[in-house]
């Protein structure tokens, strides 16, 4: 996933509503809540990244990766 598709899904609403867009492109990408299981923050934007989805630039905007992660685990 490239910047344009991580900003477009963040101005697609913001907030949840990104958070939304976001978690639906890392489903995409073919990664579940089962894999990020026992794994810590670090090695799941490892995984990410892999994948070819960086989240690195979430903070500046507000979004952390802890809470994407909590949404995709059902812990949000």
């Amino acid at each position: 996933m490239g910047i344009g598709d991580m900003v477009k899904g963040l101005m697609g609403g913001g907030g949840d509503a990104g958070i939304d867009g976001i978690v639906s492109k890392i489903s995409d990408a073919g990664i579940d809540a089962s894999m990020l299981e026992g794994l810590d923050i670090e090695s799941i934007t490892g995984m990410l990244a892999d994948k070819g989805i960086d989240l690195s630039m979430l903070e500046g905007m507000g979004i952390s990766v802890e809470d994407i992660v909590a949404k995709i685990t059902g812990k949000a």
